[in-house]
């Protein structure tokens, strides 16, 4: 059986780290005033179809950490979770922007 919120403690970090490397996220991890609604282009064109804005990802990277932290989450809600942070890392490193194994 898969541990979801295991992979997610692997993965939140890499991605927040990736995000943070693209302006997207400030080092304390919190979205950069200056990305307001629209992400750099080269984020967008990577999250498209996935992510529709740093709103948007805010509130999965927020699931995520809840999940990381062992806070109750529903099945199904940790299981979107997890296969939207696949996603997210998968669409990141298809853009050049990581080497994500999984």
């Amino acid at each position: 059986m898969i541990d979801r919120r295991a992979e997610l403690g692997l993965w939140i970090p890499r991605l927040e780290t990736i995000l943070i490397s693209r302006g997207v996220l400030s080092d304390d991890g919190e979205l950069v005033a200056q990305v307001g609604s629209r992400f750099p282009k080269d984020v967008e064109d990577a999250l498209d179809g996935f992510i529709e804005n740093p709103i948007e990802l805010m509130g999965l990277l927020k699931i995520c950490r809840d999940a990381c932290d062992g806070r109750p989450l529903s099945p199904a809600v940790l299981m979107a979770a997890h296969l939207m942070t696949r996603e997210v890392l998968q669409a990141l490193e298809a853009a050049g922007a990581i080497d994500f194994k999984h």
